[in-house]
């Protein structure tokens, strides 16, 4: 064993990083701050990105069942209106009066 040091494990590595910080202990919790920072974003867009396409959907699933519900019922409304006159131009084309 040339040097007794290197086998600190994890302290050495430790040791090491503050000396390449120039021994400030602040700039290290930075470095070490900012590289995980960096490692957890792409995931928290791609969580962010998930639930903003899921609500718009959603929404979008919504407005059209509404939509689809309103048209409906307005149809429905409207049936006995149209019956009427479909049969009144039946009868007049057919020329038929019952």
């Amino acid at each position: 064993m040339s040097n007794p040091i290197e086998n600190l494990g994890d302290y050495n590595k430790v040791r090491e990083a503050l000396q390449a910080s120039g021994g400030r202990l602040e700039t290290l919790y930075n470095d070490i701050g900012d590289t995980a920072v960096s490692e957890a974003t792409p995931k928290i867009l791609l969580i962010g990105v998930v639930i903003g396409i899921a609500i718009t959907a959603v929404s979008y699933l919504g407005y059209k069942g509404y939509c689809f519900w309103k048209d409906r019922k307005q149809k429905i409304e409207n049936e006995p209106a149209l019956k009427k006159e479909f049969i009144e131009a039946v009868e007049a084309e057919t020329g038929t009066e019952s």
